[in-house]
Protein backbone atom coordinates (compact mmCIF):
# COMPACT_ATOMS: atom_id res chain seq x y z
CA UNK A 1 0.00 0.00 0.00
CA UNK A 2 1.41 3.32 -0.99
CA UNK A 3 2.71 5.79 1.97
CA UNK A 4 0.17 8.54 1.32
CA UNK A 5 2.82 11.06 2.95
CA UNK A 6 5.61 10.07 0.46
CA UNK A 7 5.39 12.80 -2.17
CA UNK A 8 5.68 12.22 -6.31
CA UNK A 9 8.07 13.70 -8.34
CA UNK A 10 6.03 16.02 -10.69
CA UNK A 11 5.90 15.01 -13.87
CA UNK A 12 8.27 17.51 -16.45
CA UNK A 13 5.95 18.92 -18.98
CA UNK A 14 6.71 20.83 -22.80
CA UNK A 15 7.06 24.20 -20.61
CA UNK A 16 9.36 23.29 -18.34
CA UNK A 17 11.85 22.52 -21.58
CA UNK A 18 10.70 25.57 -23.05
CA UNK A 19 11.67 27.15 -19.66
CA UNK A 20 15.30 25.56 -19.91
CA UNK A 21 15.85 25.74 -23.55
CA UNK A 22 15.00 30.03 -23.23
CA UNK A 23 11.70 29.38 -26.59
CA UNK A 24 8.11 28.97 -26.11
CA UNK A 25 6.36 25.88 -25.98
CA UNK A 26 5.40 26.07 -29.66
CA UNK A 27 8.90 26.24 -30.46
CA UNK A 28 9.88 23.10 -28.29
CA UNK A 29 7.04 22.12 -30.38
CA UNK A 30 7.93 22.43 -33.78
CA UNK A 31 11.50 21.88 -32.85
CA UNK A 32 10.97 17.98 -32.36
CA UNK A 33 8.14 17.56 -34.63
CA UNK A 34 10.22 18.49 -37.69
CA UNK A 35 9.72 22.12 -38.18
CA UNK A 36 11.48 23.23 -41.13
CA UNK A 37 11.22 27.22 -39.43
CA UNK A 38 13.49 25.97 -36.58
CA UNK A 39 17.18 26.63 -36.78
CA UNK A 40 19.51 23.60 -36.06
CA UNK A 41 21.10 25.45 -33.31
CA UNK A 42 17.48 26.17 -32.10
CA UNK A 43 16.64 22.22 -32.02
CA UNK A 44 19.64 21.14 -30.70
CA UNK A 45 18.92 23.09 -27.83
CA UNK A 46 15.34 21.83 -26.93
CA UNK A 47 17.47 18.65 -27.53
CA UNK A 48 19.32 18.98 -24.75
CA UNK A 49 16.68 20.65 -22.35
CA UNK A 50 14.39 17.72 -23.30
CA UNK A 51 17.35 15.06 -22.23
CA UNK A 52 18.74 17.07 -19.00
CA UNK A 53 14.63 16.80 -17.68
CA UNK A 54 14.73 13.51 -18.71
CA UNK A 55 11.36 14.25 -20.99
CA UNK A 56 10.26 11.38 -23.29
CA UNK A 57 7.02 12.26 -24.85
CA UNK A 58 5.22 9.54 -27.15
CA UNK A 59 7.81 8.99 -29.70
CA UNK A 60 5.54 9.53 -33.03
CA UNK A 61 3.71 12.67 -30.90
CA UNK A 62 7.14 14.57 -30.65
CA UNK A 63 9.76 13.00 -32.59
CA UNK A 64 12.63 13.66 -29.76
CA UNK A 65 13.89 9.71 -30.22
CA UNK A 66 13.79 10.20 -34.29
CA UNK A 67 15.84 13.03 -34.41
CA UNK A 68 18.95 11.07 -32.06
CA UNK A 69 17.87 7.85 -33.84
CA UNK A 70 18.52 9.37 -37.42
CA UNK A 71 14.69 8.55 -38.76
CA UNK A 72 14.69 7.51 -42.72
CA UNK A 73 11.09 6.68 -44.06
CA UNK A 74 10.87 4.33 -46.79
CA UNK A 75 7.94 3.67 -49.21
CA UNK A 76 7.65 -0.01 -51.26
CA UNK A 77 5.14 -1.71 -53.15
CA UNK A 78 3.71 -4.30 -51.04
CA UNK A 79 3.12 -6.37 -53.63
CA UNK A 80 6.29 -6.20 -55.29
CA UNK A 81 8.65 -9.29 -53.92
CA UNK A 82 11.65 -8.15 -54.71
CA UNK A 83 10.93 -4.87 -52.63
CA UNK A 84 10.57 -6.95 -49.92
CA UNK A 85 13.63 -8.60 -50.18
CA UNK A 86 15.14 -5.18 -50.74
CA UNK A 87 13.78 -4.31 -47.28
CA UNK A 88 15.32 -6.89 -45.48
CA UNK A 89 18.82 -5.89 -46.92
CA UNK A 90 17.79 -2.13 -46.21
CA UNK A 91 17.43 -3.10 -42.54
CA UNK A 92 20.69 -4.55 -41.78
CA UNK A 93 22.73 -1.63 -44.08
CA UNK A 94 20.85 0.69 -41.89
CA UNK A 95 21.50 -0.42 -38.42
CA UNK A 96 25.25 -0.22 -39.98
CA UNK A 97 25.20 3.23 -40.40
CA UNK A 98 22.88 4.59 -37.43
CA UNK A 99 19.38 4.84 -39.18
CA UNK A 100 16.04 3.64 -37.99
CA UNK A 101 13.90 3.05 -40.87
CA UNK A 102 9.98 3.94 -40.47
CA UNK A 103 8.18 1.74 -43.24
CA UNK A 104 5.04 2.72 -45.51
CA UNK A 105 3.45 0.35 -47.59
CA UNK A 106 1.69 1.18 -51.24
CA UNK A 107 -1.18 -0.56 -51.99
CA UNK A 108 -4.16 -0.11 -54.11
CA UNK A 109 -6.06 1.94 -51.56
CA UNK A 110 -3.09 3.43 -50.00
CA UNK A 111 -1.28 5.53 -52.20
CA UNK A 112 2.44 6.56 -52.57
CA UNK A 113 1.37 9.75 -51.63
CA UNK A 114 -0.34 8.47 -48.83
CA UNK A 115 2.75 7.21 -47.78
CA UNK A 116 4.79 10.65 -48.62
CA UNK A 117 2.42 12.76 -46.05
CA UNK A 118 2.39 9.70 -43.62
CA UNK A 119 5.81 10.04 -43.04
CA UNK A 120 6.58 13.73 -43.40
CA UNK A 121 3.94 14.17 -40.58
CA UNK A 122 6.10 11.54 -38.79
CA UNK A 123 9.00 13.57 -38.86
CA UNK A 124 11.72 11.62 -40.92
CA UNK A 125 14.79 13.00 -41.94
CA UNK A 126 15.38 11.65 -45.12
CA UNK A 127 12.97 9.34 -47.33
CA UNK A 128 13.50 6.37 -49.54
CA UNK A 129 11.03 6.04 -52.71
CA UNK A 130 11.92 2.37 -53.82
CA UNK A 131 10.32 1.75 -57.47
CA UNK A 132 8.24 4.96 -57.49
CA UNK A 133 5.53 5.80 -59.36
CA UNK A 134 5.34 8.95 -58.00
CA UNK A 135 5.57 11.76 -61.33
CA UNK A 136 9.31 13.61 -61.65
CA UNK A 137 7.18 16.72 -60.30
CA UNK A 138 5.78 15.05 -57.00
CA UNK A 139 9.39 13.30 -56.28
CA UNK A 140 11.37 17.13 -56.62
CA UNK A 141 8.53 18.44 -54.30
CA UNK A 142 9.93 15.85 -51.60
CA UNK A 143 13.19 16.78 -52.06
CA UNK A 144 12.47 20.31 -51.85
CA UNK A 145 11.52 19.37 -48.39
CA UNK A 146 14.16 16.52 -47.05
CA UNK A 147 16.74 14.43 -48.72
CA UNK A 148 15.22 12.40 -51.43
CA UNK A 149 16.75 9.01 -52.43
CA UNK A 150 15.19 7.31 -55.43
CA UNK A 151 16.24 3.51 -55.12
CA UNK A 152 15.90 0.71 -57.92
CA UNK A 153 14.66 3.58 -60.36
CA UNK A 154 16.96 6.43 -62.07
CA UNK A 155 15.56 9.46 -62.60
CA UNK A 156 17.30 13.03 -63.04
CA UNK A 157 15.99 15.52 -61.04
CA UNK A 158 18.67 18.16 -59.21
CA UNK A 159 18.78 17.29 -55.32
CA UNK A 160 17.24 13.86 -55.77
CA UNK A 161 20.11 11.06 -55.02
CA UNK A 162 19.99 7.74 -56.58
CA UNK A 163 21.13 4.58 -55.91
CA UNK A 164 19.79 1.99 -58.98
CA UNK A 165 20.96 -1.16 -60.98
CA UNK A 166 21.59 -0.55 -64.85
CA UNK A 167 18.50 -1.79 -66.40
CA UNK A 168 19.68 -1.18 -69.43
CA UNK A 169 22.53 -3.60 -69.19
CA UNK A 170 20.17 -6.21 -67.77
CA UNK A 171 17.98 -6.06 -70.50
CA UNK A 172 21.20 -6.42 -72.79
CA UNK A 173 22.75 -9.54 -70.99
CA UNK A 174 19.39 -11.27 -70.80
CA UNK A 175 19.27 -11.08 -74.72
CA UNK A 176 22.98 -11.64 -75.42
CA UNK A 177 22.75 -14.74 -73.54
CA UNK A 178 19.66 -16.36 -75.00
CA UNK A 179 21.11 -15.63 -78.27
CA UNK A 180 23.90 -17.84 -76.78
CA UNK A 181 21.95 -20.06 -77.07
CA UNK A 182 20.92 -20.48 -80.45
CA UNK A 183 17.44 -18.09 -79.94
CA UNK A 184 17.24 -15.83 -82.77
CA UNK A 185 13.02 -15.03 -82.15
CA UNK A 186 13.22 -13.60 -78.83
CA UNK A 187 10.42 -11.32 -77.76
CA UNK A 188 10.37 -8.95 -74.77
CA UNK A 189 7.47 -8.30 -72.40
CA UNK A 190 7.58 -4.68 -70.96
CA UNK A 191 5.92 -3.31 -67.94
CA UNK A 192 3.69 -1.13 -69.33
CA UNK A 193 4.92 2.30 -67.93
CA UNK A 194 6.17 1.28 -64.54
CA UNK A 195 9.29 2.62 -63.93
CA UNK A 196 12.40 1.63 -65.45
CA UNK A 197 9.97 0.21 -68.01
CA UNK A 198 10.96 2.46 -70.77
CA UNK A 199 14.73 1.16 -69.55
CA UNK A 200 14.77 -2.53 -70.21
CA UNK A 201 12.65 -2.33 -72.93
CA UNK A 202 15.58 0.19 -75.24
CA UNK A 203 18.01 -2.43 -73.76
CA UNK A 204 16.10 -5.20 -75.31
CA UNK A 205 16.21 -3.29 -78.67
CA UNK A 206 19.38 -2.24 -78.55
CA UNK A 207 20.52 -5.49 -77.71
CA UNK A 208 19.02 -7.40 -80.63
CA UNK A 209 20.03 -4.67 -83.20
CA UNK A 210 23.35 -5.10 -81.89
CA UNK A 211 23.61 -8.88 -82.50
CA UNK A 212 22.10 -8.35 -85.94
CA UNK A 213 18.24 -9.60 -85.10
CA UNK A 214 16.66 -6.26 -85.38
CA UNK A 215 14.15 -7.80 -87.84
CA UNK A 216 12.92 -9.73 -85.08
CA UNK A 217 12.44 -7.19 -82.49
CA UNK A 218 8.78 -7.89 -80.96
CA UNK A 219 7.12 -5.91 -77.52
CA UNK A 220 4.34 -6.78 -75.86
CA UNK A 221 2.36 -5.08 -73.62
CA UNK A 222 3.14 -6.78 -69.93
CA UNK A 223 3.35 -5.26 -66.87
CA UNK A 224 4.47 -6.56 -63.10
CA UNK A 225 1.78 -8.55 -61.80
CA UNK A 226 0.33 -12.05 -62.21
CA UNK A 227 -2.38 -10.94 -64.39
CA UNK A 228 0.01 -9.19 -66.90
CA UNK A 229 2.13 -12.24 -66.97
CA UNK A 230 -0.98 -14.82 -67.98
CA UNK A 231 -2.14 -12.08 -70.73
CA UNK A 232 1.28 -11.95 -72.14
CA UNK A 233 1.66 -15.72 -72.07
CA UNK A 234 -2.03 -16.13 -74.00
CA UNK A 235 -0.68 -13.55 -76.20
CA UNK A 236 2.66 -15.46 -76.89
CA UNK A 237 0.47 -18.79 -77.32
CA UNK A 238 -1.20 -17.21 -80.21
CA UNK A 239 1.61 -15.41 -82.04
CA UNK A 240 2.71 -17.05 -85.34
CA UNK A 241 5.65 -17.43 -85.93
CA UNK A 242 6.06 -18.12 -82.09
CA UNK A 243 8.74 -17.07 -80.47
CA UNK A 244 11.44 -19.63 -78.80
CA UNK A 245 12.41 -16.82 -75.91
CA UNK A 246 10.93 -14.57 -74.20
CA UNK A 247 12.28 -11.50 -72.00
CA UNK A 248 9.73 -10.21 -69.04
CA UNK A 249 9.87 -6.56 -67.16
CA UNK A 250 9.93 -8.46 -63.93
CA UNK A 251 10.04 -11.64 -62.34
CA UNK A 252 6.33 -11.46 -61.08
CA UNK A 253 5.77 -11.50 -64.69
CA UNK A 254 8.15 -14.03 -66.29
CA UNK A 255 6.42 -16.87 -63.61
CA UNK A 256 2.83 -16.21 -64.07
CA UNK A 257 4.05 -16.12 -67.97
CA UNK A 258 5.82 -19.74 -67.41
CA UNK A 259 2.73 -21.35 -65.28
CA UNK A 260 0.47 -20.11 -67.72
CA UNK A 261 2.23 -21.58 -71.02
CA UNK A 262 2.95 -24.87 -69.15
CA UNK A 263 -1.29 -24.96 -68.32
CA UNK A 264 -1.59 -24.41 -72.06
CA UNK A 265 0.72 -27.44 -72.93
CA UNK A 266 3.54 -25.91 -74.31
CA UNK A 267 6.70 -26.99 -72.93
CA UNK A 268 9.34 -24.52 -71.31
CA UNK A 269 11.92 -24.06 -71.20
CA UNK A 270 11.73 -27.29 -74.29
CA UNK A 271 9.75 -25.04 -76.89
CA UNK A 272 10.02 -21.73 -74.96
CA UNK A 273 12.52 -19.80 -72.82
CA UNK A 274 11.61 -17.42 -70.13
CA UNK A 275 14.00 -14.79 -68.48
CA UNK A 276 12.44 -12.39 -65.72
CA UNK A 277 14.31 -9.57 -63.60
CA UNK A 278 14.72 -9.01 -60.03
CA UNK A 279 15.58 -12.34 -59.09
CA UNK A 280 13.31 -11.99 -56.45
CA UNK A 281 12.35 -14.89 -53.85
CA UNK A 282 9.94 -16.07 -56.87
CA UNK A 283 12.50 -16.44 -59.18
CA UNK A 284 14.47 -19.64 -57.10
CA UNK A 285 10.89 -21.22 -56.13
CA UNK A 286 11.96 -24.92 -57.06
CA UNK A 287 8.81 -25.29 -58.59
CA UNK A 288 9.46 -22.32 -61.14
CA UNK A 289 13.26 -21.91 -61.22
CA UNK A 290 13.05 -18.67 -63.38
CA UNK A 291 16.02 -17.88 -64.77
CA UNK A 292 16.43 -14.30 -64.16
CA UNK A 293 18.27 -10.73 -64.20
CA UNK A 294 20.11 -10.54 -60.59
CA UNK A 295 19.33 -6.97 -58.86
CA UNK A 296 21.94 -7.10 -56.29
CA UNK A 297 19.75 -6.35 -53.21
CA UNK A 298 22.68 -6.30 -50.95
CA UNK A 299 24.89 -3.94 -52.31
CA UNK A 300 21.59 -1.82 -53.57
CA UNK A 301 21.42 -1.50 -49.85
CA UNK A 302 24.36 -1.15 -48.18
CA UNK A 303 25.14 2.07 -51.08
CA UNK A 304 21.46 3.61 -50.40
CA UNK A 305 22.79 3.65 -46.18
CA UNK A 306 25.89 4.58 -46.57
CA UNK A 307 24.61 7.96 -48.75
CA UNK A 308 21.35 8.66 -46.37
CA UNK A 309 23.58 8.34 -43.91
CA UNK A 310 25.65 11.19 -44.88
CA UNK A 311 22.64 12.92 -45.85
CA UNK A 312 20.83 12.94 -41.98
CA UNK A 313 24.04 13.90 -40.89
CA UNK A 314 24.15 17.48 -43.21
CA UNK A 315 20.77 17.97 -42.22
CA UNK A 316 18.20 19.72 -45.18
CA UNK A 317 17.22 19.21 -48.40
CA UNK A 318 20.08 18.17 -50.74
CA UNK A 319 21.05 21.18 -53.12
CA UNK A 320 20.42 20.65 -57.03
CA UNK A 321 24.16 19.91 -58.68
CA UNK A 322 24.79 18.19 -55.20
CA UNK A 323 23.35 15.01 -56.03
CA UNK A 324 24.73 11.82 -56.14
CA UNK A 325 23.60 8.88 -58.75
CA UNK A 326 25.28 5.46 -58.38
CA UNK A 327 24.70 2.72 -60.69
CA UNK A 328 25.26 -0.82 -60.08
CA UNK A 329 25.82 -3.76 -62.70
CA UNK A 330 23.32 -6.95 -62.64
CA UNK A 331 24.18 -10.44 -63.44
CA UNK A 332 22.08 -13.59 -65.05
CA UNK A 333 21.34 -16.03 -62.42
CA UNK A 334 20.82 -19.18 -65.01
CA UNK A 335 17.77 -21.99 -63.67
CA UNK A 336 15.55 -24.29 -65.48
CA UNK A 337 13.66 -21.99 -67.67
CA UNK A 338 15.90 -21.29 -70.29
CA UNK A 339 17.92 -23.68 -72.67
CA UNK A 340 19.40 -24.45 -75.88
CA UNK A 341 17.18 -23.93 -78.63
CA UNK A 342 16.11 -27.61 -79.40
CA UNK A 343 16.33 -29.62 -82.84
CA UNK A 344 12.43 -29.36 -82.35
CA UNK A 345 11.80 -26.01 -81.79
CA UNK A 346 12.20 -23.69 -84.57
CA UNK A 347 12.35 -20.14 -85.03
CA UNK A 348 12.31 -17.45 -87.61
CA UNK A 349 15.49 -17.96 -89.97
CA UNK A 350 18.21 -15.20 -88.91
Amino acid sequence: MDNPTVRRPRKVTIRDVARLAGVSASTVSAALSGGAHVSTATRRRVIDAADRLGWRPDRRAAGLRRFHSRQVGVIYEVAQSFQASLLDALYVAAADEGLDLILAGATVHHTEQTCVAQLMRDGCQAMVLTGSGLSDREIADVATRIPTLSLCRQVSLGGVDVVACDSRQGAATAVAALAGLGHRDIVHVNGAGQPMSAEREQGYVEAMTGLGLSRHVRVLPGGSTVEAGVAAAQAVAVMRPRPTAVTCFNDMCASAMVRQLRLQGIGVPEQISVVGFDDAPVASDPTTGLTSVRQDASELARQAARLLGRRVEQEGPVPAGNEQVIIIGTELVTRTTTSALGPGVVGRPS
